[in-house]
């Protein structure tokens, strides 16, 4: 009897069991293995990708690309670094499997389907599509390569309670997909061997090989991996925002845990764990996770569509506050306040900062946490301008009226009422943008306040 095909946790590559349990494309442990009745797509699914192929175009040239070396694979096709010869540049070469194509000749008809899907998102955290081609019966997509790892890679690295690293990443794989949802497109197969890190930390969604439009007509079948597939997928329900949703949350849930939710060495097992069981206790597997976490990993892989997130719009904006809340405010105003020449110290959990202003004067501002009379945390700066003082009252909001950042307020400093510039932002959705804006505009409108009213530089 034929030893039956498996397949792998992080790229769904089908392999033998002679693999020595290990997926020969990401390395990734081919444990819990899946015996499907069938693959992800009709097109993929009925044979594996000759290895003795992937480093046959080494050293070709294909239309005006220079083939440097190969890089990896996936269910279609084949992906190399290769030189765009006229431009000069690095690029990554996907060219599509010719054993594939003779096997299901409708192959080619997705695989455009994927550039044209792929093509029309131009967002920082996708991968840019530059171009297709073909040349001798070779079809082929150049994308913008990048140097760096796949997510699925870095899982391995994780260290436990690590929360803040596994969000930011999530955060900026929804930013891209919430773009491709904007636009109409549907990833259906979202997982972390599809996301490539540079090495600077920014995460670019990428292999849009299984996405179509919104409406469209090209169905293969179970549409995805099984271990990230919505309970409906398995039904053959057309792939959705909603289902793409629920593989995000598998995603995140993968990368604050480093394990699945669900897993059988059955498909028809798992495919009754999605659709059944209840989405394992995450304070149990990481005790320094969120509680709002836990609530939004709970929505995200709801049994049925319409109890999910409707997009991954709404998931970006979730978890843009779950990030806000745990990231160290230190850290937040250390992106904020990049190359700009100033002092810096801290007054217990208050951060002190003193601006050198163009003119010559200086200016004190302070940034802290605290919580607001609904219990929200609110970062909030502010910047003494001068002592409250009859005389100065008028005058004071006459130049407030002027004040297009922050506004003034009046705060016991020393024990004595003192005018103080103050601006406030929600704590989960503060970004740094918004702390360099308001500390430049507070410092400046706080020193015009105070050189205005008593014409002096004390503060």
């Amino acid at each position: 009897m034929p030893e039956a095909v498996r397949y792998c946790i992080g790229c769904n590559e089908i392999t033998a069991p002679s693999a020595g349990g290990v997926c020969p494309s990401c390395q990734q442990p081919l444990d819990p293995a899946l015996t499907p009745t069938r693959h992800a797509s009709d097109a993929t699914g009925a044979i594996a990708l000759q290895t003795d192929q992937d480093s046959r175009l080494e050293g070709e040239t294909l239309g005006i690309y220079s083939i440097e070396r190969f890089i990896g694979k996936g269910g279609m096709a084949r992906v190399y670094r290769a030189k765009h010869k006229m431009l000069h540049r690095p690029c990554a070469l996907k060219v599509l499997a010719p054993e594939l194509v003779a096997h299901a000749p409708e192959s080619a008809a997705l695989f455009l389907d994927e550039a044209r899907a792929a093509a029309a998102l131009v967002h920082p955290n996708v991968v840019t599509v530059h171009s297709i081609g073909d040349d001798r019966g070779l079809r082929f997509i150049e994308m913008e390569y990048i140097d760096g790892e796949p997510l699925q890679d870095l899982i391995g690295t994780r260290e436990r309670g690590d929360s803040l690293r596994a969000t930011g990443l999530m955060l900026q794989v929804c930013a891209g997909l919430a773009e491709a949802h904007r636009r109409g497109i549907v990833h259906r197969d979202l997982k972390p061997s599809n996301v490539m890190v540079t090495p600077s930390g920014t995460a670019k969604l990428a292999d849009f090989g299984l996405a179509k439009h919104v409406g469209g007509t090209r169905d293969g079948g179970l549409v995805g991996t099984p271990y990230f597939m919505a309970p409906e997928l398995f039904e053959g329900t057309p792939a959705s925002r909603q289902s793409d949703v629920y593989a995000a949350g598998v995603t995140y849930f993968y990368l604050l845990t480093g394990r699945l939710p669900f897993s059988d060495r059955s498909i028809v097992a798992l495919a009754h764990k999605h659709a059944r069981d209840p989405v394992p206790d995450l304070a149990e597997l990481e005790p320094d996770s969120s509680e709002r976490a836990s609530k939004l990993l709970a929505r995200c892989l709801a049994k049925q569509p319409d109890q999910r997130l409707p997009d991954a719009e709404a998931l970006y904006e979730e978890l843009r506050a779950i990030f806000g809340r745990l990231r160290p405010l230190a850290n937040l105003v250390d992106e904020a306040l990049r190359g700009l020449e100033l002092e810096r110290s801290a007054e217990g959990d208050v951060l002190a900062l003193k601006i050198r202003l163009p003119s010559g004067r200086s200016q004190r501002v302070w940034i802290e946490v605290t919580g607001s009379i609904v219990a929200e945390e609110l970062v909030r700066i502010y910047s003494v301008c001068a002592p409250l003082d009859e005389s100065y009252a008028r005058r004071a909001l006459e130049l407030n009226a002027k004040v297009p950042h922050a506004a003034l307020a009046l705060q016991d400093v020393e024990g004595r009422p003192h005018f103080v510039m103050v601006s406030s932002y929600p704590r989960a959705t503060c970004d740094p943008e918004e702390i360099r804006a308001s500390v430049l505009s507070i410092a400046f409108w706080a020193d015009y306040v105070e050189a205005s009213l008593t014409g002096q530089d004390q503060h």
